[in-house]
């Protein structure tokens, strides 16, 4: 067995000592704890950036009262009097939005008259508010602006119906600026009474026979009022605003009722007795009498009676608004107008002679009376316009006036007609106009043309109003048919004339109007 000693056999004993040796080598060396990363916080000396000096340049704004706002100049600077904190103050906006305006005179739909704008106010100071400024402002508005301002709105500036004061700039006619209606109209004349002009009566007194004066006479044709049908009629507006505020607007207008008329015929088989009243100016006392048109036995005729009335008119006008408030705007306008009323009435017999007591037998005696009462009104207008929009309805009022020159003309004509066998002889007299009133006659006059006019409005449709209202326009001092006439349905058919001078050529006037009810579409801007 080799008992030569093993040279590993002190191995542990050297490891050991080479373990304390590298042990006290490593205490001998210098600390690297800074270069290794610790637990302990690092960041409780954080501090935060310096801000820069910032200039602000300046910005015009407005006031409450209207005065013109500087903002100086300032610099942003940051402040570490305080010590940092965790929380921060942050700045925070408070938002002024403009009211809507509601359109009251047009479609009721909501715009702004210039773009909302905001007001802002910090914590770190102040600094200008954003402010927008379209083409109708010029800051001088006070606490807001109309369209197309030049400075004119005052210190109240616009409420919510509208300018507080109007632009002066030019007159323009742009397309978008027109606006109009159509109405369609039911309309009742006051009608005109007339005398009487066709009677009837009892075949037992030939020379009593229709006469007035007897209780027994039934009256046919007039005695009562004429004209006083209903008669559809329309009104057409068109108008155009001169102004971009809508503070001014020029509006032309036309309207017409249709023809009113009446009438009446008659002959023997529908009444055997026919006549013509009148007063026998011819005696004195003057008496009642008649032309006999048919009587049994004695002749046979007929009657024609027809009349009619005619009324148009139209205005142009300037509207100037003058006030608005709570919804509502009022106009003052003025302007030109005209009216022009004409009534007529054409009154004829035809009677056929049977036993000669009315001229030969077997003649024939027509008798025709024409009236004409036409006047035409030129003139000024002044009057007042108002408007009240509450969300989808509206109510409109127009009262004004017209005043000027009334012209007045009467046209009077009569004639008979005798044909006995081929003879044919024609007299220029009737029965209500004769040589003593007949022809054109014609007077001028200071005249009032005064009218009301009430309107409720419907958005039923984009851009249009639905109206109903009522309406009345009267012209003063104005010709009538019985005006024309003589007053005591007088005549004297003496030839030559014997005592009165009747019917008299003098003429009377009375006031007339037409009134009624309105369905129109209003388109509205």
């Amino acid at each position: 067995m080799d008992r030569t000693p093993n040279r590993f056999a002190n191995s542990p004993r050297i490891s050991l000592a080479l373990a304390c040796a590298a042990a006290i080598a490593i205490a001998g060396a210098p600390s690297a704890s800074g270069q290794v990363r610790g637990k302990s916080p690092d960041r409780g000396v954080y501090q935060p950036p310096k801000l820069e000096s910032v200039a602000v340049e300046e910005i015009p704004s407005r006031r409450d009262n209207g005065a013109e706002q500087t903002f100086a100049t300032k610099e942003a600077e940051s402040q570490q009097s305080e010590p940092p904190s965790a929380l921060q103050t942050v700045g925070h906006e408070e938002v002024v939005l403009v009211a809507p305006h509601t359109n009251i005179i047009g479609s009721g739909a909501v715009h702004h008259d210039t773009p909302a704008f905001y007001e802002e106010s910090s914590d770190f100071g102040d600094f200008p508010s954003p402010m927008h400024y379209d083409g109708g402002c010029d800051g001088n508005c006070g606490g807001g602006c109309d369209r197309g301002c030049d400075g004119g709105c005052g210190a109240s500036g616009c409420d919510s119906m509208g300018c507080g004061g109007c632009s002066n700039g030019s007159i323009c006619f742009s397309r978008d600026q027109w606006f109009g209606g159509i109405e369609l109209r039911m309309m009742f004349r006051n009608g005109d009474r007339l005398p009487a002009l066709i009677t009837t009566g009892p075949s037992t007194d030939l020379a009593t026979a229709g006469r007035l004066d007897q209780a027994t006479t039934s009256i046919l044709a007039g005695g009562d009022k004429e004209y006083t049908d209903a008669s559809f009629g329309g009104l057409v507006t068109l108008g155009t605003w001169l102004d971009d505020s809508q503070c001014r607007s020029l509006v032309l207008r036309g309207w017409a009722a249709s023809e009113d008329s009446f009438g009446f015929d008659s002959d023997q088989n529908r009444n055997s007795v026919l006549a013509r009243p009148f007063n026998n100016s011819a005696v004195t006392p003057s008496e009642p009498s008649t032309i006999v048109v048919a009587f049994p036995t004695a002749a046979s005729g007929s009657v024609h009676v027809a009349g009619s009335s005619n009324v148009y008119g139209g205005d142009i006008s300037v509207r100037q608004f003058w006030y608005g408030n709570y919804g509502g705007t009022v106009d003052l306008l003025y302007g030109y107008q005209y009216m022009r009323m004409n009534e007529d009435l054409n009154v004829s017999s035809t009677s056929l002679s049977l036993d000669g007591s009315f001229g030969p037998a077997g003649s024939v005696i027509s008798i025709g009376d024409s009236i004409d009462a036409i006047n035409d009104f030129h003139g000024g207008q002044l009057g007042i316009a108002s408007n009240y929009r509450e969300g989808c309805w509206s109510f409109r009022t127009l009262t004004k006036v017209g005043f000027g020159s009334l012209r007045r003309t009467a046209k009077r004509s009569g004639s008979t007609v005798t044909q006995s066998g081929a003879d044919v002889f024609n007299d220029p007299n009737g029965l209500l106009v004769r040589s003593t009133n007949a022809g054109t006659q014609t007077d001028h006059t200071f005249g009032w043309v005064p009218e009301l006019d009430l309107s409720l409005g419907w958005h039923r449709f984009p851009h249009f109003d639905v109206t109903l209202g009522y309406h009345i326009i009267a012209m003063t001092d104005a010709l009538r048919v019985s005006g024309a006439l003589d007053p005591n349905l007088a005549s004297n058919l003496s030839d030559p004339l014997v005592g009165g001078s009747n019917p008299s050529a003098g003429l009377s006037f009375d006031t007339f109007y037409v009134q009624g009810v309105h369905l129109g579409l209003q388109y509205v801007y």
